[in-house]
């Protein structure tokens, strides 16, 4: 259940009587099903091996069995969506293992990510929540809060339009996206293999986007970025992770990478 206190999750999200919804409860029943593939050699740090990941979660389509929902005053007491989500990743040793242990090797992950919330009923929006973040590293973000995934992308802010020469500096957005894309390249190579410490330096190129309907979705217009970052696997503190990422359609002539540079942290878990 979501409870909202003046605050809109939508700031183009209005009611029948044309005011914000920014005040009152939304209930989130639904099932999730998930498919699931992996073969990794290890969770920590994978040098082999593949992870396929599809799910689907939905709820009751309310409005389909009461047309009056539509018309109520508030739609989204009992929210209804379709949301799908497919996650792709590979992992390719490069070159010959090298240390003491024979155990040291350059990794290449290459992972493919895409999202999509749907709804049942022309005449309702999409849900305002469930929906996708895209942008930072969302170390800031109450996502468990307002219902939506976080899909970061090192060397950008959170950002709210598929234009990618559009990037305010900010922390969170006023809208989110219903559709998604996301593609990664990572070149990893370990520095202790230690259980008890396991840290590894990367470098990265990622490309990724968000949409609000099928009618805009573009694959092919993405926002770029390429930087190099390090993780640590710690017992006491989990996962600790720093990236300096380039958003390279931030890039002004004449300014360098003052604008354009970005630093990213991450704890505890690292977002899609």
């Amino acid at each position: 259940m979501y409870t909202l206190k003046n605050y809109a999750i939508d700031q183009n999200l209005r009611l029948k009587d044309g005011t914000i919804f920014n005040n009152g409860r939304s209930n989130n029943l639904s099932l999730k099903f998930t498919v699931q593939r992996t073969s990794i050699s290890n969770p920590t740090f994978p040098t082999n091996g593949s992870n396929f990941l599809l799910s689907l979660q939905l709820t009751p389509p309310y409005s389909l069995f009461n047309p009056d929902v539509v018309n109520s005053a508030n739609p989204y007491k009992w929210v209804e969506y379709h949301k799908w989500r497919f996650t792709g990743e590979w992992y390719v040793p490069i070159g010959q293992p090298t240390g003491e242990e024979k155990n040291k090797q350059l990794v290449l992950k290459m992972a493919a990510k895409y999202g999509f919330i749907g709804r049942y009923n022309s005449k309702l929006d999409i849900s305002p929540f469930e929906r996708f973040q895209v942008g930072d590293a969302g170390l800031s973000n109450s996502y468990a809060l307002l219902g939506y995934d976080i899909i970061s992308q090192r060397g950008y802010p959170v950002y709210q339009t598929s234009d990618p020469r559009v990037n305010p500096d900010q922390q969170g957005a006023s809208q989110y996206f219903t559709i998604f894309n996301k593609y990664t390249l990572e070149l990893r190579y370990p520095l202790s293999l230690n259980p008890s410490s396991t840290i590894y330096a990367l470098s990265f190129f990622e490309a990724a986007n968000g949409w609000y309907s099928f009618k805009d979705y573009d694959p092919f217009r993405l926002r770029r970025s390429v930087g190099i970052g390090a993780r640590f696997f710690l017992p006491m503190f989990g996962l600790l992770g720093f990236d300096y990422g380039i958003g390279l359609d931030r890039l002004t002539p004449g300014q360098g990478l003052k604008n354009a540079g970005r630093f990213t942290f991450m704890l505890g878990y690292e977002p899609d």
